[in-house]
């Protein structure tokens, strides 16, 4: 089983966090009476879905990286195995 990274795990939950305060706070701003605010209130949540996505796929790279690492830390300690096993100056046996 792949480790879950914590990093990846709080940048992923805060991302659905911000999506969803972003949403709250706008439907709060689109029912003002002033047209500006009601009109920033769109742009407000495009920005804040945009920012969520960002923060999210961060993660997943976090989380990617997690399980590259953990994926070949078995190769790199067989391949450093048959280095330190193999006393002749031939290449080693990969």
């Amino acid at each position: 089983m792949q480790n879950q990274n914590m990093v990846a795990k709080i940048l992923k939950i805060y991302a659905i966090v911000n999506a969803v305060a972003g949403l709250l706070i706008s439907l709060s701003m689109h029912d003002s009476y002033v047209d500006l605010i009601e009109s920033l209130s769109f742009v407000f949540f495009g920005l804040s879905i945009v920012v969520s996505f960002g923060i999210y796929a961060f993660g997943e790279v976090i989380q990617l990286l997690q399980d590259i690492k953990d994926g070949t830390q078995g190769t790199m300690n067989s391949i450093s195995r048959n280095i330190n096993n193999n006393s002749s100056d031939d290449l080693p046996n990969i």
